[in-house]
């Protein structure tokens, strides 16, 4: 068998088990983390189709788990620390759930390639910017620029979205989605290294925009939604 067949294959036993694992264990998740999805405008309802680069916060460690409520629709691709990949199950495991392995502390050209790879492929790759789990959940940490270099390089759209995690047992998870960003468009075709900074902070602004979003505009419709349907009742 030659090599790219054998590649072939192996992605296709790779989607396989990604399905079985997602479809088996969705349900569980769901009782879970009872997951609202929240999208800000109609234009990010839209279902994504190609290459993107989902940006999102990182607050707990079922975040990834998640996130796949909110894209349900895609087979998502993660990056995942190297120190997850330490045994030969665990490698096996990340793999089928289509984790890329990375070294947040020395992140190289190989890993850059391999996301890239991934996106110029038209898959869905989640990345956490702020580069470690944050501690504060309505307050963004400043924005690593791999992420905006990685989707800019591979000419695909970045789509923030931000989770809220459930405050008790009964609460639920939010995943506010926000509007696919066109980064050719905020940056040029060459970026300089300037920009690239600038379109990271545009970033974080934009995801400290979903935190607004969810505590000013949706609560207070939801709100006034309920005063609406008691005053029906009475």
């Amino acid at each position: 068998m030659s090599l790219k067949k054998d590649s072939r294959k192996r992605l296709k036993d790779t989607n396989f088990l990604y399905d079985f694992v997602k479809v088996t264990g969705m349900p569980s998740a769901f009782i879970l983390c009872r997951p609202k999805v929240i999208h800000i405008s109609d234009k990010a309802r839209k279902h994504i189709k190609g290459g993107v680069m989902i940006a999102s916060n990182h607050i707990t460690f079922i975040d990834p788990i998640i996130i796949h409520f909110a894209f349900w629709y895609r087979r998502l691709n993660f990056l995942a620390t190297k120190d997850l990949f330490k045994s030969r199950l665990k490698q096996w495991f990340f793999e089928v759930v289509h984790c890329i392995v990375v070294d947040k502390n020395n992140f190289t050209m190989r890993s850059l390639h391999a996301v890239c790879d991934k996106l110029k492929q038209n898959k869905a790759v989640v990345i956490f910017p702020e580069g470690t789990v944050g501690k504060d959940e309505n307050n963004v940490q400043p924005f690593k620029s791999g992420a905006i270099l990685m989707a800019h390089i591979s000419g695909k759209p970045i789509v923030p979205i931000y989770i809220i995690p459930a405050k008790s047992w009964h609460d639920s998870n939010k995943i506010i989605v926000g509007e696919p960003i066109d980064l050719t468009e905020l940056c040029g075709k060459i970026p300089s290294a300037q920009q690239i900074e600038d379109a990271a902070k545009h970033l974080r602004q934009k995801e400290q925009e979903l935190i607004d979003f969810y505590y000013t505009t949706y609560k207070k419709n939801k709100k006034e939604q309920q005063n609406e349907d008691q005053q029906r009742d009475i």
